[in-house]
């Protein structure tokens, strides 16, 4: 019986001497407080580059909120996103927006605030090509420079700057996608139908859809 128990014992001690492995995320949010300033980094534990969104939307700061920022963070390195200054004599919070991948095309509805006001956005217009873009988008920077070069007429409209743009963009598509929170740029409308989530740029302007 002793013997048993002190099996059990040795057995014990090796599963709890047996190191722990946490799961470690492909890009994480690190924050590093110093002194006079508040510096949050993106740090990429993989191989390959990613691309990190952060917004934040803080009190106690001398910057109360900060436009979105996206930046290449290459492999296995940390890149400061962005720096918080605390105020004096006030406690500072702040709650963040984190998201990465390897090409970030992605826009969530509601998930940019806008920061200057964007009046008088005029109707769309069937016969004039509209095209909603976004910054740091691959697709959209090609089917851009492409309509630029073919001398093609647009009416380019950037969803970042102004949140009344996103929501004028996403107005029109509620009874065109079964997703309507989640679409990808760069989107299109031409004569009453609406393009987007597009695959291939290079496919989409040999349609040609505006010669249509």
């Amino acid at each position: 019986m002793q013997g048993m128990i002190k099996s059990i014992i040795i057995v014990v001690v090796l599963i709890c001497s047996l190191p722990v492995w946490s799961q470690i995320a492909d890009v994480e949010l690190i924050e590093e407080k110093q002194p006079k300033r508040w510096l949050l980094y993106a740090q990429n534990n993989t191989d390959e580059e990613k691309e990190a969104f952060l917004m934040v939307r803080g009190e106690g700061f001398r910057r109360s909120a900060s436009r979105p920022v996206i930046k290449k963070v290459p492999p296995n390195s940390k890149v400061l996103m962005i720096t918080l200054v605390p105020l004096k004599d006030i406690t500072p919070t702040y709650t963040t927006i984190f998201n990465y991948d390897s090409q970030l095309q992605t826009l969530e509805k509601n998930h940019i605030d806008s920061y200057e006001e964007y009046v008088n956005i005029r109707p769309l217009k069937s016969d004039e090509l509209t095209v909603f873009v976004i910054e740091d988008c691959p697709k959209c920077d090609q089917l851009i420079n492409h309509l630029n070069t073919a001398h093609i007429k647009y009416r380019r409209l950037d969803v970042r700057k102004h949140n009344k743009v996103q929501e004028f963009m996403f107005a029109h598509l509620k009874d065109s996608v079964t997703r309507p929170g989640l679409i990808k740029l760069p989107v299109l409308m031409y004569k009453d139908i609406k393009y987007f989530n597009i695959t291939s740029v290079d496919e989409f302007i040999r349609r040609a859809i505006w010669e249509q």
